[in-house]
């Protein structure tokens, strides 16, 4: 990939960006790992964020971290939110 660190969050731009994630995580409903499960996204999937930015959400450990960031999402057509942690941005 191109240098750019799983978690960090992309230069800003108008259009959504896309990230690989590095491990299988689960889409929540809210970005909290207590919310609703709408699905297991596999590592190795590519998500697009809804938005240019991350949202604070509950604390989890996850890719070797811990930290409350949490990326609005879309994939295969299911909107919810996941860590911030395993995203690798492209």
């Amino acid at each position: 990939m191109s240098g750019v660190v799983a978690g960090a969050v992309p230069a800003a731009t108008a259009a959504p960006a896309k990230a690989k994630l590095l491990e299988s995580v689960t889409l929540r409903a809210k970005p909290t790992d207590r919310s609703t499960a709408r699905g297991v996204v596999p590592k190795g999937a590519v998500v697009t964020t809804n938005d240019t930015g991350s949202v604070a959400g509950a604390t989890y450990k996850a890719c070797g971290v811990r930290e409350k960031l949490w990326y609005p999402v879309t994939w295969k057509g299911t909107k919810g939110y996941i860590v911030a942690a395993c995203m690798q941005f492209k």
